[in-house]
């Protein structure tokens, strides 16, 4: 359940990320920026149960795992505080997507690896 979870917010997170930080709009940039909140809230709820659940199978894996979950995080917000602030040019708005694409892929596979 919980890794279905992980992995349903974690799908949700990105297309949610990317029109959230194409939009023109503040109040737009901030209704999915809220959505954006809830869904990697699930997703770090469910990252510390699994990691509760799986930390002695594999350790090193799933502290990387959740180190991952923070950098998720991270990006996201400093993304969407640079778009609130002036706009995000593409370059930026292409590198975030694929910063969180490369982080994402990660995670999967070492919450793969560590089950």
């Amino acid at each position: 359940m919980w890794l279905t979870i992980y992995f349903m917010s974690l799908i949700l997170l990105i297309p949610v990320t990317i029109i959230g930080l194409n939009r023109k709009s503040e109040k737009k940039i901030a209704q999915w920026l809220i959505i954006d909140r809830l869904m990697y809230l699930l997703m770090a709820c469910a990252t510390v149960i699994l990691m509760i659940r799986t930390f002695n199978h594999s350790p090193l894996l799933v502290s990387l795992k959740g180190v991952l979950a923070v950098i998720i995080i991270l990006i996201i917000e400093i993304a969407f505080g640079h778009k609130q602030e002036r706009s995000l040019s593409i370059t930026w708005s292409v590198v975030i997507t694929i910063v969180i694409l490369i982080t994402a892929a990660v995670g999967i596979i070492t919450t793969l690896r560590s089950i």
